[in-house]
């Protein structure tokens, strides 16, 4: 194909007007009536639909062409359109451009439609998806336009109209195509005596009903986006969640059924250093499928390859981490306070001890001999803090000091008891995994369903976003991992709802506790989850209405609320399980205790190291 001459009138001939009024019996060539015929529909488009538009009149070097293009073009400058001209013939292969406005009408001139199969085959970004196509034609039949119809360029385009003769010379039938359909014509009205025998509309919005038409569907099995069973064929069937929700209620609006196919082993895909993409991304680049769901980030990389839908959700990347483990039973009695306060009461205490005696020794009249000794002296403070009553003190300044000791001891004895009583009716936990650091420094690793997370890691500007690289495992089977984070030996990293989904439904127990935890102190990067659509394709803008119509509404919420619960039924068989009393009854047990005895049996082992230490002392000195 040959760009033999291109003719571009702007708005600068705005003011020149021709005066192009040539009856038929004036023109006198076989197509005479046809011609006009053609100039007085599109001048009436001109003035009705097409307002405010440019045109392109692409011409075939045959003998209709040549009859009607001058009156085309002469029809441009009466109305002061902007217009350009190209002239299509030979046998080079040379593309026109084409400069695309608000408002483009492409005016496609030829005896013949058929020839023009190799315009339709120009690659995708030369093709103006958005634009509208008259078709004029002399001698093209029915069968020939839906030979045209189907084609890939024609199906994604919405606004195609043919003027194909009719039953005489100077009447046209006007057909136009449908959507993602194999019987594609569909005949709208007739031209005769300057008017449409029926009025319709010539430009409808065909997205917005594609007539129960079927759509295919990629989708991913990934909870809680999609749940499905895979035939042999590919075929999914007894689909249902979110995402599912999602596409379904766009077929419901826009009146088309979705077909829901496996995109393979290669699940969302990935780019080959080639340039090559597999999985659902290269299948809808190929035009294999319209759509593709199941927890489909919005990235840029993808965005080469095809088109997203506004997002209908908003993720984070959060890991699912082991649960805290319990800390030991026999550290109870030291849970009240923490490591800091404890130093600070032994201190206290040891330093009172030293204090006391000090302070008796410079008394005028000196206290009862008990408070003179550092052993009698440490008794009466631990006494006190353990709220227990003691002799009280003879002298004045004596007793105001141990006064304030009292009053100190009352309250960290109330503390504490309080606290242990807490303590005692609560289990009590290690510290949980906050951090993207605690991670990175310890020895778990980070589990994914696909490798897209290693270029997110590798270009985060994060250093320990970056570690996670090394750390990083594919694993092929998500009950056999969720098993090892349980073990304490990996982490999950997916998107909340995932994860929300995961521990509600298999790692919590019917009393709500759960073996793992969600993280969601620390997340990485945020993204947008939506539809994969085929670029340029025309259910973009009409998906992209419905969907914000849905997040308005609150339905995807509703959605992912109506999957948990669908999910809730099976369960737990992941979870660990926890011993509860039928009436809910939890008693202090031996376990709970076992620090008072320790403490105990520490106590009366100090008391014999004491007696013996003494023993030895007095036998070395009645030896000596």
């Amino acid at each position: 194909m040959c760009v033999s001459a291109a003719l571009l009138l702007l708005a600068a001939v705005s003011r020149v007007t021709v005066a192009v009024t040539l009856p038929p019996h004036t023109y006198q060539t076989p197509y005479h009536a046809q011609v006009w015929s053609c100039r007085e529909v599109l001048a009436t488009l001109m003035e009705q639909e097409l307002l405010g538009c440019s045109f392109t009149i692409i011409s075939v070097h045959d003998d209709f062409s040549a009859a009607l293009t001058p009156f085309l073009v002469a029809l441009m400058i009466t109305h002061s359109r902007p217009y350009q001209v190209v002239s299509v013939g030979g046998g080079d292969d040379v593309r026109p451009a084409w400069h695309s406005t608000s408002c483009d009408v492409y005016v496609i001139v030829a005896k013949r439609l058929l020839v023009l199969s190799d315009l339709l085959d120009t690659d995708d970004d030369s093709w103006d998806w958005q634009g509208r196509y008259l078709m004029f034609t002399s001698s093209s039949s029915a069968n020939d336009l839906q030979r045209l119809a189907v084609t890939y360029k024609l199906q994604k385009t919405t606004d195609v109209l043919f003027f194909i003769r009719g039953t005489s010379d100077s009447e046209l039938a006007v057909y136009t195509h449908k959507m993602y359909s194999k019987r594609s014509l569909k005949l709208l009205t007739l031209w005769r005596d300057g008017g449409f025998v029926k009025m319709v509309d010539l430009f409808p919005n065909k997205v917005n009903d594609l007539r129960g038409q079927q759509v295919r569907v990629l989708a991913v099995n990934h909870a809680p986006s999609v749940f499905s069973i895979i035939d042999h064929l590919g075929l999914l069937h007894n689909v249902s969640g979110l995402d599912v929700k999602v596409v379904q209620g766009l077929g419901r609006a826009l009146n088309f059924t979705p077909v829901f196919h496996d995109p393979g082993a290669d699940l969302w895909g990935s780019i080959l250093p080639n340039g090559t993409a597999t999985g659902m991304v290269g299948q809808v680049h190929t035009d294999d499928s319209e759509m593709g769901i199941g927890n489909v980030f919005l990235t840029e990389v993808r965005a080469r390859y095809i088109t997203f839908t506004v997002p209908f959700d908003f993720e984070r990347a959060c890991f699912i981490t082991p649960a805290p483990r319990p800390l030991p039973t026999w550290m109870a009695v030291s849970f009240p306070f923490t490591l800091n306060v404890w130093i600070l009461l032994v201190g206290s205490v040891l330093g009172l001890t030293v204090l006391v005696p000090v302070f008796g020794a410079g008394l005028m009249v000196r206290d009862y001999q008990e408070l003179h000794s550092l052993s009698a002296s440490f008794l009466l403070i631990l006494a006190q803090f353990s709220n227990q009553s003691t002799r009280r003190p003879a002298r004045t300044p004596m007793q105001v000091l141990v006064g304030f000791i009292m009053m100190c001891g009352f309250v960290v004895s109330v503390f504490y008891s309080s606290n242990l009583t807490a303590f005692m009716m609560v289990r009590a936990v290690e510290q949980p995994y906050t951090s993207i650091r605690q991670i990175v420094q310890s020895e778990l690793q980070v589990g994914g369903y696909s490798d897209f997370w290693l270029a997110i890691f590798q270009g985060s500007a994060n250093q320990d976003v970056r570690s996670l690289s090394q750390k990083f495992f594919r694993f092929d089977n998500v009950t056999k991992f969720l098993q090892s984070i349980i073990s304490r030996q990996g982490v999950l990293l997916e998107n909340t709802k995932h994860l929300e989904y995961l521990q509600k439904t298999f790692l919590t127990n019917r009393v709500g506790e759960s073996s793992v935890r969600l993280m969601l102190e620390e997340c990485i990067n945020p993204f947008g989850v939506g539809v994969m659509l085929k670029r340029n394709s025309p259910l973009k803008s009409s998906a992209d209405t419905m969907i914000q119509r849905m997040r308005e509404a609150g339905l995807v919420d509703k959605f992912f609320k109506e999957v948990l619960q669908e999910a809730r039924g099976p369960a737990t068989q992941l979870s660990s399980n926890t011993d509860v009393g039928a009436e809910g009854i939890n008693p202090l047990t031996l376990q709970h205790i076992q620090g008072v005895f320790l403490v105990l049996g520490g106590g009366m082992c100090a008391a014999m190291l004491v007696l013996v230490t003494e023993k030895a002392v007095a036998a070395g000195k009645y030896c000596l």
